[in-house]
């Protein structure tokens, strides 16, 4: 997978999981989306979970069929642990008072 990474914008993107999440709104109703959490080789070289898939595409550059059953095993243990994103709600409210203004 490549693409630039949306939290640092230089980083290459190795992997992306897609989950189903469910928060409640101001108004007390559930709002249901699927976010992404992803694996950036410049932000997540040190994360203990994340970071050893970091090292091998930097090592390997490519799945390798070889070695397909060691990466299977390191991203199902990034799965495991990987959380649905919260929403931004400093975000949210400054793209909100954006809109109001007209600036978008």
């Amino acid at each position: 997978m490549t693409g630039a990474c949306p939290r640092c914008r230089t980083g290459e993107v190795l992997a992306v999981l897609r989950l189903p999440h469910t928060w409640t709104n101001a108004a007390g109703r559930p709002v249901r989306g699927v976010g992404e959490v992803l694996v950036c080789a410049r932000c997540d070289a040190d994360d203990p979970v994340a970071g050893p898939i970091v090292t091998y595409f930097a090592v390997h550059g490519t799945v390798r069929p070889p070695h397909a059953a060691a990466l299977a095993r390191l991203l199902r243990h990034w799965i495991t642990h990987a959380r649905p994103p919260r929403p931004d709600e400093d975000a949210l409210r400054a793209e909100t008072e954006s809109w109001h203004r007209g600036d978008l």
